[in-house]
This record gives C-alpha cells, sequence and structure tokens, in this order.
C-alpha cells in the first residue's frame, strides 16, 4: 500500500478518532532501567517501545532514530492514525550497553500493549535483545546495527540500514577505483567494526589490494597515537575506518595532527555532522558510505529536511531519515493487519513481511531475511559538509 493510500484512509478516520475520544500520542521515557513513564493508555493506541542509547557515546544515533520517529508519528496522528488509533512510543536508553539493551527488550516484550520494538541502533546491543524479541514473538525494526550475525536471527527481526557485508565491499571499491591498493584498517573492538574490517579486507584483497595491517581499538579510546605511528610506518596509500561517529571524529583529526595526507574512508557510522564537528578542518575530502544525503535534490528529501530542521534546529541524518520511513513502514503494515481482520504482534510481522513502501531513503521492501537489499552512497565532506563523492 502506497504512502497517499495510507494517508487517505488516516484522514477518512480521523472521524472515528473523535467518536472514540482517543489522546493525543506522543513519547514517553521507560528511562534505563528505570520507569519515568507508564506504556500504559487508552486502549485504542498503537504503542511502540524504542530500546536505543540516548546518551554515551552512540547517544547521538538513539536521539536522531527518536526525532525521525516523532517527526512520522506526529504526521500520522495528525492524519488521524491508523483506523483511528494514534501511534505512541516509550523510549528505553540502553546507553550502548548489550545487558541493558536486553533489559529494555524484556520489559517491553512482558507488556503486552507494545505492539512493537524500534532499535538497538548498536549491532552488539541488538544482538543481545535477539532472543527476547523471538521468544516473545514481538516484531523488531532497525535503521543501524549492521553486523552480519543479525541477518536470519529471528523472523521478526526487520532491517532497515546498512549491512556490514555491503559497505565494506563499496567502502574497499571507492578506494581501489581511486587507485588504493595497500590500506591500514582502524577498527572497533565490538561487534560493528569486527564485521565490516572483515567485509572490508575480504572484498579488496579479493580484487587486488592488500590489507597491511588492522589495528584495533575500543570505542572509549581518547589518543590513537600508537594506532596512527603504526600506520604511517607502513606507508599506506589509505586509511579505512571501521567505527562511528565518535571514535572516527577524533582518529581523523589525530592524524591530520599526525602530518597524514593520504585518502580516509569509513562506513555510514560517519554520516553525523558530530563527525565533523569532532575532527573539524581535517574532515574536509574524507569519504564514507551513506543510505541518503540531505543536499538530495529530491522533493521528498528536501520536505523532510525542511520540516526536521525546523523542528529540531538541524538537518536529519540518514538514522533520522531512516526512522522517518521506518515509522511510516510500521504504520502501513498495521493498516494491512487491522484491514485483514486485526493488529497484533504476529499479524503486524506477517504484514511488514509485505512492505512496499516508496519512502525518502529510497524503495523498502524486505527480502527473506527481512534485510532491506539496496544499494549505498559514496558521500564525502567538502567545506564542512556532506555531499555526493566526486
Amino acid at each position: 500500500m502506497k504512502r497517499t493510500k495510507l494517508l487517505s484512509i488516516l484522514i477518512a478516520s480521523a472521524l472515528v478518532l473523535v467518536m472514540l475520544g482517543g489522546c493525543g500520542g506522543g513519547t514517553q521515557n521507560a528511562g534505563g532501567g528505570s520507569t519515568a513513564g507508564s506504556a500504559a493508555g487508552s486502549a485504542g493506541e498503537i504503542k511502540i517501545g524504542l530500546v536505543a542509547p540516548m546518551t554515551g557515546g552512540s547517544g547521538s544515533m538513539g536521539v536522531s532514530q527518536q526525532q525521525g520517529y516523532e517527526l512520522a508519528m506526529a504526521e500520522i496522528n495528525d492524519a488521524g492514525g491508523v483506523s483511528g488509533r494514534k501511534i505512541t512510543l516509550t523510549v528505553y536508553d540502553d546507553q550502548g550497553d548489550p545487558q541493558t539493551a536486553a533489559s529494555g527488550a524484556q520489559k517491553f516484550a512482558d507488556d503486552d500493549s507494545i505492539i512493537a520494538l524500534g532499535g538497538s541502533c548498536n549491532s552488539s546491543a541488538t544482538l543481545a535483545m535477539m532472543p527476547i524479541v523471538d521468544n516473545a514473538g514481538i516484531p523488531d525494526l532497525v535503521v543501524s546495527s549492521s553486523s552480519p550475525q543479525l541477518t536470519g536471527s529471528s523472523e521478526y527481526f526487520f532491517r532497515m540500514s546498512v549491512q556490514d557485508a555491503a559497505v565494506g565491499p563499496q567502502m574497499a571499491k571507492a578506494l581501489l577505483d581511486r587507485g588504493c591498493k595497500n590500506v591500514v584498517v582502524f577498527y572497533a573492538n565490538n561487534d560493528y567494526g569486527v564485521g565490516l574490517n572483515d567485509s572490508f579486507k575480504t572484498y579488496l584483497e579479493s580484487n587486488g589490494g592488500t590489507v597491511l595491517s588492522s589495528l584495533t581499538y575500543l570505542t572509549t579510546d581518547q589518543d590513537f597515537t600508537a594506532q596512527i605511528t603504526t600506520a604511517k610506518g607502513m606507508n599506506p596509500d589509505a586509511i579505512a575506518l571501521c567505527g562511528t561517529m565518535g571514535d572516527c571524529g577524533l582518529i581523523i583529526k589525530q592524524l591530520d595532527q599526525n602530518g597524514f595526507a593520504e585518502p580516509v574512508i569509513g562506513g555510514t557510522g560517519l554520516y553525523n555532522i558530530k563527525m565533523i564537528e569532532i575532527a573539524g578542518d581535517a574532515s574536509e575530502d574524507v569519504l564514507l558510505i551513506g543510505v541518503y544525503i540531505s543536499s538530495n535534490p529530491d522533493e521528498k528529501v528536501q520536505t523532510l529536511v525542511s520540516k526536521y530542521t525546523a523542528k529540531y534546529g538541524n538537518e536529519p541524518d540518514g538514522f533520522a531519515a531512516l526512522a522517518y520511513d521506518q515509522m511510516y513502514v510500521i504504520a502501513e503494515a498495521a493498516q494491512a493487519a487491522i484491514d485483514a481482520g486485526g493488529l497484533t504482534r504476529e499479524s503486524l510481522k506477517d504484514a511488514l513481511k509485505k512492505t512496499d513502501y516508496d519512502g525518502v531513503t529510497g524503495r523498502v521492501s524486505f527480502n527473506s531475511d527481512n534485510d532491506w537489499v539496496r544499494d549505498y552512497l559514496t558521500l564525502m565532506v567538502k567545506d564542512g559538509n556532506f555531499v555526493m563523492a566526486e
């Protein structure tokens, strides 16, 4: 069902909402293990639980996801909701910690009023949630979490995010196309960093390149002098970064401070203005992979950028744009489930498998493993902004 059809149904159902006396949808906070708001509400609400890092090193990812959700929710609810039912969101801060993420998933799984989950952002946290998600039979959708270990992990897991198995090869191809064959990799010592390093190395070395060394680090590290000294001694053609905006921003800045002038490329975790803020002028010409760019002149993209900027004071990053689309995907699936006889966790899962949605970030459909298969973009930083790579 296309978005226009959904919106027509939503508008038509506004009168039903009035008769039901439904209350306004909104966001509540379930906290990082403590309850700061109840998930309970009107029986007519369609309740979503978000388990994501709202604080800590990955906090900006979770905030972007929440804001993308909220913007879409406001539009859907203002148009009458889904068959007159408002969508509401309760947020649980997992702080980027797998054990905390599992606790959040269990909290929502045990609440029968929660129809679906969003999150988490980090692969390690999402992997910790999977046994709970699968056992409870509750759909879980992500806009991040790219580890190949998640593929096929549960029939209730739906991935609207990039995947390491595809991003690594695109990073490697972008370097090979620029004549960079001898590469040093910096990778975070977590599921994301390890998976991205593996897929990057496999593609590069299968296509005539060489990974001179893969240097690991902790995402909490602040000083990368040792790794940079090792990398410089190998005289690489380029550096590949397998991490996220915070740690990679610091690495880029310190590479520049140590006189490294060769090309640098990173994955989708770098597509965040905070990376540029952290790296400063050193971010100029850095390459990265993405699924969306706010400078795209497409009308849908620019409409989102305008609305998001007006509401939050900054342009939507890739996580926000994916979350915006994902909330519409959930709404369309909920409408389809209702039309087919009733909305339950199981019927929502079945409807999600049939997704065909044309969104801001592209056409969304899922393969047999509930992964979104799509092409990615090669981007770069120019004059402090993200643009399509030259």
